[in-house]
């Protein structure tokens, strides 16, 4: 049936490519293994994911396996049921009608065994093509069909596969075009840039701004495409610049393309006009969230025009057309429950709507009004709990984001949304410090003196002060709050700006007025019965009296402490655990002080400092076991973690003597070898340090054995390892301190390297590779 080998309702070969395909390595073979086990897969996703190419590829692997028949039917232009229904039986070549269809069967009929029919484009005519669909499988049980389209069909035996966008660059890779080269996404752009600059190269040069673009496009090929054929004006880092306005950007797609598909704007159009009118508004609102939202974000910026209890609904309808993800979408854990997030270049398009339809006010309004009511209680609050800690640091892309927005300069709300966004955000790179310091600076210019939430911004401006090294400012901001503060009555928030004057004052070298001013706060803090913020304070205490020499008064002051610190957030947890496995170390109970010294490297929100102190705890524990290559891994990797000592214990000489001490006997215990161990510990990244601290990597990493791992980066090596163990991917991310969806990358990118179709397989190689 040489007719029938290849049937297309269209002019010319559909499943003839015109262009390279790009990765993609698991989705086809994760789409073909489906196939094989239901008779309707729908491929859907947002504009530009690629579900169209990814169709006909495993069509064309369909084919190539020996179908009898492949039908392919374009539904782009379709207007109606009646359109619908014409291109199919059209396509058929008129081995069924609508007579045959719908009338009852009265016998056996065409069977259409091997058939496989691909529609494409359903969700204009989602409706029409799921009821034709839902018939034409009841009608010819030997047919199968694989649908595109940017929600499911949503008839009885359907399979979903949702499309995501092409693998990103490592996000912990080395900073090599090679290494880039290993993303789909930048490899696609790269082909895409060939065909029109034929000399173009990814190189070391321009692999960074490449990735970036890739970024900022959210991994999505259609854009991907588009962004690459400027590569003939623009170079690639003229390109990243101007994303921030990819809808004028993105304009020259192919004249072969659909219509919808010769421009971004133009594909998000067509997403956009099948919404309802309340979808329509909602999705229009969600584009002032860049960090994500969940439920109670999205009820706050269309809270005037539609009730609280519509918008669960509507949020899952969104999620179901592709326009936004929800973390099972997404593939990977993000923070809080229930958490969705739009992709970047679709969050423009949304915002271009809410500008172009005057909504920013009431959007903007609605954001800051829930960001103010999320980071109340660091001004109710002494220490905020871990709970709000971890709820509103979900928030700091958003949280930003409100503060850049059109927020009245004056409104006294800037205030304590500047002073949550300086105590969430955890040593940021010195260029965010920076961009943080205006954003303050601003928002107290702005503000009447009189205005409440002062003190929690001058302390905001305290902090940023001594990340940058400006301590004689900082000490004077900190007192300017502390003085506002002492002119009412005792609160918690007076106990917190207390605690973090002493801190000052004690890195000024002013250390009797640093334990004045640390007593004041216990006090504070025990009159208003604030168990984190006089947990904290009495762990700095316990400090001041360990280092004078006073073991059994600071352990005294650390049993006060230790109840209440599983309430206390990280930041702060690990200056109390320092102390304390510092404290069972001098009493020579080495358990005891592990236990101290690991338990905060488990929280993924440590500061690089507050672990560097930990993880020299664990080396000198480590030292007085005879432990001598542990010991000297863990000091020369907690130096590399952090070299600059500030305050707290790490910074006291009394410490730095008994890690002075464990660095010396470990060379003396080594000799000759010392500093090659002292060498392999500094050359550990961050999270592998925290991994061999508490036990979850082999004391000589194999990342580190180049021979062994052979194409695979150093953390691509270690995933693999790890996946011997038969661990999922979210243990692993547990174990080696990064998202779950670094480690779905990382999978990715080994199976694309590796040729290998599945974990088990990476696992055997793994495992074979270790021999």
């Amino acid at each position: 049936m040489k007719s029938e080998s290849l049937a297309t309702e269209t002019s010319g070969d559909l499943l003839t490519p015109l262009s390279s395909f790009v990765g993609r390595v698991d989705e086809m073979v994760e789409a073909s293994r489906l196939l094989r086990g239901t008779r309707l897969l729908t491929l859907t996703g947002t504009a530009g994911t690629g579900k169209t190419r990814l169709a006909l590829e495993v069509a064309r692997k369909e084919q190539r396996g020996g179908r009898q028949a492949i039908v392919v039917v374009e539904l782009g232009a379709c207007a109606g049921p009646e359109s619908v229904a014409s291109r199919v039986f059209a396509a058929l070549h008129g081995r069924i009608d609508a007579d045959t269809l719908f009338a009852e069967a009265k016998g056996p009929g065409v069977k259409l065994s091997g058939w496989l029919v691909v529609i494409d484009n359903c969700e204009h005519v989602i409706g029409e093509c799921g009821l034709l669909v839902g018939r034409l499988l009841a009608r010819y049980p030997g047919l199968q069909i694989l649908a595109t389209s940017r929600e499911a069909l949503r008839i009885p035996g359907e399979t979903v596969y949702p499309v995501n966008g092409l693998p990103l660059p490592d996000p912990d890779g080395r900073p090599s075009a090679g290494e880039y080269l290993r993303s789909d996404a930048v490899r696609l752009f790269a082909d895409r840039a060939r065909a029109v600059v034929p000399d173009f190269a990814l190189t070391q040069e321009n692999a960074a701004d490449t990735g970036a673009v890739c970024e900022r496009l959210g991994g999505l090929p259609l854009p991907i495409e588009l962004a690459a054929q400027l590569i003939r004006t623009f170079s690639v880092a003229e390109l990243r610049k101007r994303l921030d306005d990819p809808l004028s950007l993105l304009v020259g797609g192919w004249r072969t393309a659909s219509t919808r598909h010769r421009s971004w704007r133009a594909a998000l159009t067509w997403s956009y006009d099948l919404l309802k009118p309340m979808e329509q508004l909602l999705f229009r609102r969600l584009s002032v969230f860049p960090g994500g939202f969940g439920v109670d974000a999205a009820v706050a910026v269309v809270t005037d025009e539609v009730p609280a209890s519509s918008v669960p609904g509507l949020l899952t309808a969104l999620e179901s057309k592709s326009v936004i993800r929800s973390p099972a979408g997404l593939g990977r854990e993000v923070a809080g429950a229930g958490r969705f997030h739009m992709l970047e270049p679709v969050r423009c398009y949304a915002h271009q709507q809410l500008r172009d339809l005057h909504e920013e006010e009431q959007a903007y309004e609605g954001l800051t009004r829930w960001l103010a009511a999320l980071v109340s209680p660091l001004w109710r609050t002494g220490i905020a709990s871990r709970e709000t800690v971890r709820t509103a640091g979900a928030e700091l892309a958003n949280l930003r984001h409100a503060l850049e927005g059109p927020t009245a300069d004056d409104d006294e709300r800037r205030l304590l949304l500047v002073g949550g966004l300086v105590t969430l955000e955890t040593d940021p790179d010195p260029e965010a410090v920076t961009d943080t310091t205006r954003l303050v600076h601003g928002a107290l210019r702005a503000a009447k003196p009189e205005a409440r939430y002062r003190s929690i911004a001058l302390e905001a401006a305290a902090m940023l002060a001594a990340r940058r090294g400006a301590h004689r400012e900082a000490l004077h901001t900190m007192q300017e709050a502390v003085d506002r503060e002492r002119a009412s009555a005792p609160s918690p928030l007076l106990c917190r700006l207390l605690l973090r004057l002493s801190l000052l004052k004690e890195h000024a070298g002013d250390r009797s007025g640093a334990l004045e001013d640390l007593t004041a706060s216990v006090r504070a803090g025990e009159q208003l019965a604030d168990e984190p913020t006089f947990a904290v304070c009495v762990g700095h205490l316990a400090r001041h009296e360990l280092v004078r020499g006073e073991p059994a008064s600071a352990a005294r002051l650390i049993d006060r402490a230790l109840p209440a610190v599983p309430a206390v957030p990280p930041e702060w947890q690990c200056d109390i655990m320092h102390v304390a496995g510092a404290l069972a170390v001098e009493c020579d109970d080495l358990s005891t002080a592990e236990r101290y010294f690991t338990a905060p490297l488990r929280s993924p929100a440590k500061r690089p400092g507050d672990a560097a102190g930990l993880i020299e705890g664990l080396a000198v524990v480590a030292v007085r076991r005879f432990q001598f290559e542990r010991g000297l891994h863990l000091i020369s990797a907690a130096e590399e973690m952090a070299e600059s000592v500030t305050c707290g214990l790490r910074s006291h000489p009394w410490w730095r003597q008994r890690v002075e001490a464990a660095r010396a006997a470990g060379i003396n215990g080594l000799t000759s070898r010392a500093d090659r161990e002292l060498a392999l510990g500094r050359s550990l990244r961050p999270d592998e340090v925290v991994a061999y601290a508490l036990g979850d990597a082999p004391a000589a990493p194999p990342a580190r054995d180049e021979a062994r791992h052979g194409p695979l980066s150093p953390r691509q090596w270690a995933v693999a390892a790890l996946l011997i163990q038969g661990l999922t991917n979210r243990q692993i991310a547990s174990r080696i301190h990064v998202s779950v969806r670094t480690v779905e990358t990382h999978v990715r990118n080994i199976r694309g390297t590796l040729g290998l179709r599945s974990r088990s397989h990476i696992a055997a190689w793994a495992a074979q590779a270790q021999q």
